[in-house]
């Protein structure tokens, strides 16, 4: 865990001068200092933040600027997603939570935005200037008949990396259908080079390709399936889609085309490995971007990204595409300022710097571009609603992700079939949400 604390004097003449112009862009009452969003406190004094490194490093280009403009004071501290999660259950509990903190989509964990929201432990921010700019696809993950309870930082892809200069040395395209991405494989196989690099020795990292293939096979050729689930109307077991992920996603393994037996290789590694070519492509979260560009010795510039096809007809290939967010403390102890740098936040260049930060798509539709290939990618499957929220963000708790990631490395190693993970999935959503 990093900690950066730093105080400064306050500037009340300059806060109020932006508190006005906070009022005047558009907020319906303005930050206030109590949960319902009143309007009624002054913006300054110390702002509590916890958050991921990823986020983090986007959000230190403005606590300066923050800091300098309103006199108050930003204490951050960042760490691992996972420790983060455990450590705000026990800050909430406890009633020591910051007054801002990272939040996952829906109620995917139990510090998701919506698992947070059904407690009453985050501000709704309903009526903040900022809101009509949000996605709709954005808003299932974030708000429910209550309110809407987050800040989307970014938009955040699941992709496939590739090395450039491998993909030009065996002389292979970047493939749009699922049989020209086996012939890929098949090539750069041929070649001596591994084609994907799988670091499964990470257990969180045995989600992306599944989730990428599902994608396609079952958010978009089975677009029901999730509120049908949720029903109770389907499962997993049944699920054509979820049956050929799998399958399609083991069969990569056993064709050879992956790391040799990915259990026992951390994701670091793999990561390094195609920074340096000796292996072809990686699925990645775009918020990894930056970490694999510092293998390559050309950079971001080595490395090239595309869609995971599952079929054999483009225009069925969708990408799992879901935000990153910052939540309010219901009982914040700095609520004006909280919303007051959420506001700063949202202003269109800000957005596009957060994102071009983080490698990550700038999440609010007024944002300014950003030109890099990320964007360049995702944007195609964004103008014709092709994506989809990763797939543990539309399930109604942790437990499937947990079950998916567990299992599912019993399916890999053989010890459990496909058939036995998915029913233990189904289990775990339960018979309706």
């Amino acid at each position: 865990m990093s900690r950066r604390s730093r105080s400064r004097g306050l500037f009340p003449v300059v806060a109020l001068a932006l508190a006005g112009t906070l009022v005047a862009c558009g907020s319906s009452t303005g930050p206030g200092s109590d949960p319902d969003g009143s309007g009624d406190g002054e913006i300054g004094g110390e702002l509590t933040l916890a958050t991921s490194p990823e986020q983090n490093r986007g959000l230190e280009l403005f606590y300066d600027q923050f800091e300098e403009e309103t006199g108050a004071t930003i204490d951050a501290e960042f760490q691992q997603v996972d420790s983060l999660n455990e450590q705000l259950r026990i800050q909430i509990t406890s009633g020591t939570a910051p007054d801002m903190f990272r939040s996952a989509p829906g109620s995917s964990v139990p510090s998701a935005v919506l698992s947070l929201a059904g407690e009453g432990n985050v501000m709704d921010l309903s009526d903040q200037p900022w809101v009509e700019q949000v996605p709709d696809s954005f808003l299932p993950l974030m708000s429910n008949d209550d309110g809407l309870f987050a800040y989307p930082m970014s938009g955040q892809g699941l992709l496939m990396f590739y090395n450039r200069s491998v993909f030009e040395e065996v002389g292979v395209e970047v493939p749009t259908t699922w049989t020209e991405f086996l012939d890929v494989c098949e090539q750069i196989k041929a070649a001596g080079t591994t084609p994907i690099a799988l670091g499964l020795g990470t257990p969180a990292y045995i989600q992306f390709i599944p989730y990428m293939l599902s994608a396609s096979l079952v958010a978009n050729l089975d677009p029901d399936f999730i509120e049908q689930r949720a029903a109770g109307e389907t499962t997993f077991a049944e699920s054509e889609g979820w049956h050929e992920t799998w399958e399609k996603f083991l069969s990569l393994i056993e064709l050879g085309y992956t790391t040799d037996q990915p259990l026992g290789v951390a994701s670091d590694q793999t990561i390094q490995q195609v920074g340096t070519g000796d292996a072809a492509m990686i699925a990645l979260t775009s918020g990894s971007a930056a970490v694999l560009a510092d293998y390559a010795p050309g950079g971001l510039d080595d490395i090239g990204i595309f869609a995971l096809p599952a079929t054999d007809d483009p225009a069925e290939t969708w990408t799992p595409f879901s935000p990153d967010y910052l939540v309010v403390n219901a009982n914040a102890e700095n609520a004006p300022t909280a919303l007051a740098f959420l506001e700063y936040l949202s202003d269109p260049a800000r957005a596009a710097q957060y994102a071009e930060e983080t490698a990550m798509v700038p999440a609010l539709a007024n944002a300014d571009p950003v030109d890099n290939d990320l964007n360049d990618v995702l944007q195609v499957f964004r103008d014709e609603d092709r994506t989809t929220p990763f797939a543990n963000h539309l399930w109604p708790n942790g437990e499937v992700q947990q079950v998916l990631m567990a299992t599912g490395q019993q399916v890999v190693e053989g010890t459990k079939t496909i058939d036995e993970l998915l029913a233990e999935m189904d289990a775990a959503f339960g018979d309706g949400a």
